[in-house]
């Protein structure tokens, strides 16, 4: 029996060992179970989450869908109005014949004198101003003008001038905002002169007391600083001020070919025409007849805009 104790002190080692190892792995395994379970319980909230994030956003892209049903509705309800505004606000200029251009030598793309009629049309009594404008900037988030700071002019006294710093490219954008177009050279020179026999909108020669031209300070005016300068057929500030975006492409020569019924102007070109010169002109610059030109995406501090409107549209709605 003596010789069996090395034995028993064996086993008795080992069992103390493997008790020792059991007694590690239940401590370990106790540590690990509780993560486990967080892990489980956090998984489940998570995948509630996701699903309580699911059903919120369809909720989120309802009411998406239906406040730009609701949008979509003001819009329209909005171009109906201005449809039914835009006659009331307007010069009606009568469908007549003109004398476009002039045979005095060394003015060539204003040669040669011709007869052109042109139908019935709306035209703006006024300039666009700072404050339209600013309206449409406000409500289309368009581009500002580049002088005017937050989105509006920079003086609130300027709120009833032309707005300039304009293309022709957000000229256009503005019209078609305001359901109207811009006006073609044929119209604009149409509500300028009447019958087309005088210089400037008003009778006689150039006076500083009709328009702003010739401006030493550079500066606009308001659009009705002028009374003795609006033309015969109500149109004001067509002279001076600023000079207009017209709808036509620009060729010098174009007068030469132009059809004798509501001319458009070239089919295509480089450049756009504008009207009427600015306040930094000379009386030759202002004069009604004078033509004018710059590319499309130009915009500086003395050009602006006026809109006009199809009667036929008018007469439809």
């Amino acid at each position: 029996m003596t010789g069996d104790w090395p034995v028993a002190l064996g086993i008795l080692v080992v069992g103390v060992i493997w008790i020792q190892i059991f007694v590690d792995y239940r401590r370990k395994l106790g540590k690990i179970m509780p993560t486990v379970s967080q892990v489980s319980t956090r998984r489940n909230e998570i995948t509630k989450e996701i699903d309580d994030g699911a059903t919120a956003l369809q909720s989120i892209t309802g009411k998406m869908a239906s406040s730009r049903k609701e949008l979509d509705d003001l819009e329209e309800r909005r171009i109906e109005l201005q449809l039914q505004l835009n006659p009331l606000e307007m010069l009606m200029i009568p469908a007549g014949r003109l004398r476009m251009g002039t045979n005095t030598p060394g003015r060539e793309d204003e040669n040669p004198e011709h007869l052109v009629s042109v139908k019935a049309y709306y035209i703006d009594k006024y300039e666009v101003t700072n404050l339209q404008y600013k309206e449409f900037v406000q409500v289309t988030g368009h581009r500002s003008p580049s002088h005017w700071r937050n989105n509006t002019f920079p003086d609130a006294r300027l709120a009833d001038h032309p707005v300039v710093n304009v293309s022709w490219d957000d000229a256009k954008t503005y019209c078609d905002w305001v359901c109207k177009r811009l006006p073609s050279e044929a119209e604009w020179e149409r509500a300028a002169l009447d019958d087309g026999r005088n210089e400037y909108s008003w009778r006689g020669s150039s006076n500083a007391d009709n328009a702003n031209f010739d401006n030493p300070d550079g500066k606009t005016t308001p659009v009705d600083r002028y009374p003795n300068g609006k033309s015969g057929l109500g149109a004001w500030d067509m002279c001076g001020n600023v000079s207009e975006w017209v709808a036509d492409w620009y060729d010098s020569k174009y007068y030469q070919t132009s059809p004798e019924s509501d001319p458009k102007g070239p089919d295509g070109g480089h450049q756009k025409c504008h009207r009427g010169g600015g306040y930094h002109e000379n009386r030759m610059g202002v004069r009604a007849k004078s033509r004018h030109m710059a590319m499309s995406s130009v915009s500086n501090d003395y050009i602006g805009f006026r809109c006009a409107l199809d009667e036929s549209l008018e007469e439809e709605d």
